[in-house]
């Protein structure tokens, strides 16, 4: 029998809230709750997860981009019972070597450009950032800024938050290092230009970082011109390009990477979420030769992340998913086109590649009514931007549930175009579900 969405609880259910309200008061990063806690019996398949409430949902956030084979997959499920039973399961990896550890780098190092044959595994996307920032300085001492762009989000630690532009309170009061920013446009060429002529010369840049497909700034897509423009200036003054796919890659766009949609070629790759580990990549020769220039205790040491790593390449590779992300990509986008034109809350500025997709509501108010209304009717989405909502559902996705996702959300449109309050009770508790904050 096929999965359906069912929700026969209020949000949070009973036994969700208890958790969710004592997490509250623990918890000293909490900010934001969808308002579930997720089975622990691992109930759902496919798209689809449960709750332990004993709700499914539809799932379209795929854990922030995390979970790309979506749940109870029979391949991931399979490399985890190979590893039940082994103790311990977390290395010192960069020390203390494990098979897995290479056969994921030579896994990658098969998807990218060839001029890209070494890798970094760490434990997230921000520290993939942090090492990138790092190898690209270790070349260049005479470093004095690095160059972002406006809207984007590289991560939180210190050194990646430096790059990352999209909200003030990502950064309130902490410290950052000297960057520049250009902006997500066919004016980014000219703006380098400018700051390499004007005020920095180019041996004092230690790098230009640029997300081909935004992420948390909005899912906005670079255009041909502004990324062609960039990779022109870099490489003719021996600029480091540090490309972030920590969202968009590892097939995502329906392409490995999202700038190959672009036909270039960066210097450095940052990758993780749906890779189940942090990775960065470059050639062999950027690296530092100095023992312990970078390391890190657990970086790549989790024998059942680096195994299931693997498993989601070698699936992707497979089951054709890179062709299935495109038809379904388009799929979806037409489908959210087809509503725009029918609907009375106007859809705006539709846009992605591959399965990263987005959309605008009018307002900020709206998208997060949105998001709840949508949580209440079992299907999850996430917030981008201002006033965006992501669609990355996982790359198993068919025809069935991108119709079923579309008949929910115009009937999710229809309630939140009415005025006034849209939703009371326990969910409000949680209600800035639609805020993104990765």
């Amino acid at each position: 029998m096929k999965q359906q969405i069912r929700v026969s609880t209020s949000l949070p259910g009973p036994k969700s809230a208890k958790i969710l309200d004592r997490l509250m008061k623990v918890n000293g990063a909490w900010s934001i709750s969808y308002p579930f806690v997720h089975s622990e019996s691992g109930e759902g398949n496919g798209c689809y997860f449960g709750d332990i409430d004993g709700n499914i949902f539809l799932d379209f956030g795929s854990q922030i981009a995390s979970n790309p084979l979506g749940y109870n997959h029979p391949t991931l499920l399979r490399v985890s019972k190979e590893y039940l039973g082994r103790s311990p399961l977390k290395f010192a990896g960069q020390d203390f070597t494990i098979k897995e550890h290479l056969d994921l780098l030579e896994q990658l190092i098969r998807i990218t450009p060839k001029h890209i044959d070494a890798g970094f595994l760490i434990n997230s996307g921000a520290e993939a950032v942090e090492n990138g920032i790092k190898i690209a300085l270790r070349k260049r001492p005479g470093t004095k800024i690095g160059i972002s762009f406006r809207g984007a989000f590289h991560g939180r630690t210190l050194g990646a938050l430096s790059l990352t532009n999209s909200k003030t309170v990502h950064k309130k009061n902490y410290f950052t290092f000297p960057m520049q920013r250009l902006p997500f446009s066919e004016a980014a060429g000219e703006e380098l230009q400018r700051i390499i002529e004007q005020d920095a010369p180019f041996e004092n840049i230690g790098f230009v970082i640029l997300e081909h497909v935004q992420g948390e700034g909005g899912y906005h897509v670079a255009t041909p011109k502004m990324v062609n423009d960039v990779r022109t200036i870099t490489k003719q003054y021996g600029i480091p390009l540090i490309a972030d796919e920590v969202q968009s890659g590892m097939g995502r766009t329906g392409h490995w990477w999202a700038f190959e949609h672009f036909k270039i070629s960066p210097d450095i790759i940052t990758a993780g979420k749906a890779l189940q580990v942090g990775a960065m990549l470059a050639n062999k020769n950027q690296f530092p030769n100095e023992s312990g220039a970078i390391s890190s205790t657990w970086g790549g040491g989790h024998a059942l992340d680096l195994a299931n790593g693997i498993a989601t390449i070698e699936t992707i590779k497979k089951e054709k998913l890179l062709q299935k992300n495109t038809f379904h990509g388009s799929y979806l986008r037409k489908g959210l086109s087809d509503i725009s034109k029918i609907s009375n809350i106007a859809i705006q500025n539709i846009r992605g590649l591959g399965l990263m997709n987005a959309c605008d509501l009018p307002t900020k108010k709206m998208r997060d009514d949105l998001v709840l209304q949508l949580l209440k009717q079992g299907v999850v989405v996430l917030g981008c931007g201002k006033s965006g909502i992501r669609l990355i559902p996982p790359y198993i996705v068919t025809k069935i549930e991108i119709d079923i996702f579309l008949e929910n959300l115009e009937s999710a449109l229809r309630i939140c175009s009415k005025k006034g309050p849209i939703h009371s009770g326990t969910i409000c508790k949680y209600g800035m579900c639609a805020e993104s904050h990765s």
